[in-house]
């Protein structure tokens, strides 16, 4: 594993304050992406906003935190106003830090992939929608994909359903 990205993952007790320090040392989106491979999300929310507020936290990673990684964000983006204070009641009580953290996270999270800010960078990821020009599709992997696409649309903004392929090297014109 890479060191800087180790260094983030094996914070002492007594040394969270500069966790967000250590995510912002990191410098490129691909040790963002190993580090949030390796998070444990119980340890809490201020490693994720750091992330996402890195600027080098590119759309990929964005898509797979949204998707894959935690439940939140869609949480928070199928009601902004109630839905996590509901789902997470027991930390808006009793934590209110770490609950203000996690809702700065997802609105964060949420906004960028909305408004599409999150640059295009080093990483991959496949949503599961759009992407119909992929030549390793079959015809009814197509059209199945082009109905799930359709379907995800009545809740979510193409910001949120567009893939990041990988980019392939294609001969200047």
């Amino acid at each position: 594993m890479d060191p800087s990205v180790e260094h983030v993952l094996s914070h002492d007790a007594e040394d969270h304050g500069s966790l967000t320090e250590r995510v912002a040392a990191l410098s490129d989106e691909r040790q963002l992406w190993a580090l949030m491979s390796a998070y444990n999300w119980d340890d809490s929310f201020e490693v994720p906003l750091a992330v996402v507020t890195h600027p080098r936290c590119d759309r990929a990673l964005a898509l797979r935190l949204y998707w894959e990684l935690d439940d939140a964000a869609q949480i928070h983006h199928s009601d902004e106003d109630a839905a996590l204070r509901e789902d997470y009641s027991t930390e808006a009580e009793h934590h209110p830090e770490e609950f203000d953290r996690l809702v700065r996270y997802c609105s964060t999270l949420v906004r960028g992939l909305r408004e599409e800010t999150f640059p295009i960078g080093l990483n991959t990821f496949d949503t599961g929608f759009f992407g119909l020009d992929d030549p390793a599709l079959t015809d009814r992997q197509r059209t199945l994909r082009a109905a799930h696409t359709r379907r995800a649309q009545r809740e979510h903004e193409d910001g949120f359903l567009r893939p990041v392929p990988e980019k392939r090297n294609v001969p200047p014109a």
